[in-house]
């Protein structure tokens, strides 16, 4: 396929940037038309339609089963096609993507506004590696910042950037535009000193300052700035209106929405990787607390490896300790729903001590040693402080109480208090017996 594509690009690589289609795609981003004449687009157009063929191809290989998801969402949402480059700019479509500033997945969500925005971030899943669910919450945020800012452009930018920093840069050009249009008479005008003060406030106090800076912003929505106003470049100044980051950001996307809305790329290669059709490879299904993936891969007779890539949301390779879902392939929908047998089951994370065995482990927790096999892929030799996945039946461990045992150094034991045992197991005092049979409550990991 890759030598498909690779004479693919050869056909429409060296189309100057100046095109109907290419005028199509600023209007549905709210740019004006003479953005198609600004240097820098130019340069990162040809950037990546000329130097950087592989990379592209490496690219859209990596979206194949995951623009489907995103154009189907996209569509029913009704927002402009061409943020799916959105997604393409931040992941160049890899679910395991990570920034040095933490933030993760196909989206590049941080922690804070992947939960505003629905997404579920614990010990056991990061939803943000969720193909359907982080670009659900994708669109949600990008329609949330065109509400706030009105125009896709500036949407995506502050997408990059964020809300604050944006309205702080489209300020600031708004007022150099004011002061411009007022001549000589800017350096006396007393609004203008005002405006400057709000926005050196914002830039000395940050968040503490923001209200006022954008009730100015409110307040100068009468001044339009265009994006080319925006990304101009102030010689003198270390702060510009925008980060070069973002300056570079929409410069990206809005080239590689370019590539990708090619009338001669479509043409010969959106059946092959743009996948024209919006049906989904890979379907939701419900499954009970403590599901391995790897079972299921046994079940459908599927790659293991291909079936943890599409469930890359799960932080282990067993669903969580409560009700949750799984992707599995579109094809295998009807057989798992026929055959799929999956029971409920708790998880405890056990760090191999000297002297065990698989075969004591598994007796220690009641359950098999190719239970443990199976959830853990291990052979017979364990190392000390090794971590195994403990699937349990019941919230609590069997124990049987030996020689010289106190409840006490049982509970310490198992890192729990010894007043937990005691409540569990309807005990009256502290005294136990050897032989005698506890139910030792686990902390669930």
């Amino acid at each position: 396929m890759k030598k498909f594509l690779f004479f693919i690009f050869t056909a429409f690589l060296f189309a100057d940037v100046v095109s109907n289609s290419n005028v199509n795609v600023l209007r549905s981003l709210d740019i004006n038309d003479k953005f198609l004449f600004n240097k820098d687009l130019k340069k990162k157009y040809k950037e990546y339609s000329q130097r950087k063929k592989r990379y592209f191809l490496n690219i859209l290989e990596n979206g194949f089963e995951i623009l489907p998801v995103i154009k189907e969402k996209i569509i029913s949402s009704k927002i402009p096609q061409e943020l799916v480059a959105v997604a393409m700019a931040e992941s160049y479509f890899s679910m395991s993507a990570k920034s040095h500033k933490k933030a993760i997945g196909l989206w590049q969500f941080m922690p804070a506004t992947a939960k505003r925005f629905g997404l579920r971030i614990d010990e056991y899943v990061d939803e943000r590696k969720d193909p359907v669910k982080s670009t659900k919450a994708a669109i949600d945020y990008l329609k949330y910042l065109h509400d706030f800012f009105g125009k896709w452009y500036l949407a995506i930018m502050a997408y990059n950037a964020g809300e604050a920093r944006t309205v702080e840069g489209v300020v600031r050009a708004k007022v150099d535009k004011l002061c411009k249009s007022l001549g000589k008479r800017c350096r006396k005008d007393k609004r203008i000193k005002e405006y400057r003060k709000i926005i050196k406030a914002y830039q000395r106090y940050g968040s503490k300052s923001f209200k006022k800076l954008y009730i100015l912003y409110k307040k100068l929505s009468y001044i339009d700035v265009s994006l080319d106003e925006l990304l101009r470049y102030q010689k003198g100044l270390k702060r510009q209106y925008l980060p070069k980051e973002t300056r570079n950001y929409i410069l990206k996307v809005v080239s590689l929405s370019f590539l990708l809305n090619s009338n001669e790329f479509l043409k010969y290669s959106n059946a092959y990787v743009l996948n024209s059709g919006v049906t989904p490879t890979f379907n939701k299904v419900s499954v009970p607390p403590g599901t391995s993936l790897y079972s299921v891969s046994r079940l459908l007779d599927i790659d293991y490896k291909t079936l943890r890539a599409n469930n890359m949301h799960l932080r282990y390779a067993f669903t969580p300790p409560y009700k949750y879902y799984i992707y599995i392939p579109y094809q295998k929908l009807a057989f798992f729903k026929e055959h799929f047998r999956g029971k409920s089951r708790y998880i405890y994370i056990y760090k191999v001590k000297k002297g065990d065995t698989l075969y004591k482990i598994a007796k220690k927790f009641d359950t098999k040693v190719k239970i443990l096999k199976d959830y853990n892929r291990v052979g017979r030799f364990l190392r000390v402080g090794q971590r195994l996945i403990i699937p349990l039946n019941e919230r609590y461990v069997k124990y049987i109480v030996k020689p010289g045992d106190s409840l006490l150094k049982i509970a310490k034991r198992f890192g729990i208090s010894y007043k937990k045992i005691q409540k569990v197991n309807n005990l009256n005092s502290s005294i136990i017996r050897v032989g005698q049979v506890l139910k030792i409550p686990q902390k669930l990991r």
